[in-house]
């Protein structure tokens, strides 16, 4: 197995820390479990069990919970991408929880409960059978003496968008997870974003939309600058022209999204720039309109990164067009 995409599991560390989102996503969403579980009852033990080897490959997430009576049980979150992983998941879980238990197992008890969960946001339907015993070649008559063990599957591509239920939240990490391969990604992510508009907390939506950025922009390139000026105008309608430099520089700056189309080994460098100088510019429209545009030609001349860098920096904390004329006149 090649390793994970870093950016899905740099998005999924991240939100699914917030265990008010994971709770949301189960309780709504994965019904074999949700039924038994005690609301607030979640604890992520990601820091108690930690596999070096499973975390090569995947996005994982193990958690700890109460059921209603009272039971102490494991959930086991694991995202999948790579539909060719699918006959090795029901292995790499049973040897997960194999390790769980050896590790949490107390003399003459009963060993805990552990719930398996894949959550697929691939470009394929899944098409596997969860069974472990699928891997096993069963004689015909022994079919009760192989191991019996199966995982949840949760395939967001075998959902609406309107059946992904929950807050406004998790259906917004659901939504961007099953569609982020998509070909129409620009024009879903504008629709995802009028979502997240209606969340009341201003600030928990600029946090959120930071986050976003961050993974589309490392995540795709079926997107166009004009589709992600729309998406944060329509999830931050009260201040997100105001604050689009800060949220969009910080994911242009290597040139991710523009720079990534330009990305041919050898053209790296040139990427780079596009990508500076295409953050810079949308930045200047946005903040400055188009007076700041008329800075463009002569921005479009500059070929030095750390320079554009430093214009970049300037936009973040510049409050008047003059801070980024004195920089270009040095």
């Amino acid at each position: 197995m090649s390793e994970i995409t870093q950016p899905h599991d740099r998005f999924f560390g991240k939100i699914f820390s917030r265990m008010d989102i994971v709770e949301d996503i189960l309780f709504n969403n994965i019904p074999a479990i949700a039924t038994h579980l005690l609301p607030g009852s979640l604890e992520d033990c990601r820091d108690t069990f930690v596999n070096p080897e499973l975390g090569k490959y995947y996005s994982d997430l193990l958690l700890k919970a109460k059921f209603k009576n009272g039971e102490s049980v494991y959930i086991y979150i694991l995202l999948e991408h790579k539909s060719y992983h699918e006959l090795e998941v029901a292995y790499d879980l049973l040897r997960y929880i194999l390790q769980i238990w050896e590790t949490v197992k107390e003399k003459g008890k009963r060993l805990p409960f552990i719930f398996p969960v894949v959550i697929y946001h691939g470009k394929k339907k899944w098409s596997s059978d969860p069974h472990f015993s699928a891997l096993v070649d069963i004689p015909v008559g022994l079919e009760a003496y192989a191991p019996a063990f199966r995982y949840y599957l949760y395939d967001l591509s075998r959902y609406s968008d309107a059946e992904i239920k929950g807050t406004i939240l998790s259906r917004v990490v659901l939504l961007l997870f099953k569609h982020i391969f998509a070909e129409d990604f620009g024009e879903r992510f504008v629709r995802i974003c009028e979502l997240l508009g209606k969340l009341q907390d201003e600030k928990t939506a600029l946090e959120f939309m930071r986050s976003v950025l961050e993974y589309i922009g490392n995540a795709t390139d079926r997107i166009s600058r004009e589709q992600i000026r729309k998406g944060v105008e329509k999830a931050l309608p009260q201040a997100g022209g105001k604050l689009m430099p800060t949220l969009f520089e910080q994911i242009r700056e290597e040139g991710r999204v523009e720079g990534r189309v330009e990305g041919r080994e050898e053209g790296q460098g040139l990427g780079r720039l596009e990508g500076l100088r295409e953050g810079i510019e949308l930045a200047l429209e946005l903040k400055f309109g188009e007076e700041g545009l008329s800075l463009l030609p002569e921005i479009r001349t500059i070929t030095s990164i750390e320079i554009l860098h430093e214009i970049k920096d300037v936009l973040k904390t510049g409050y008047a067009l003059n801070d980024i004329k004195k920089l270009l006149n040095q």
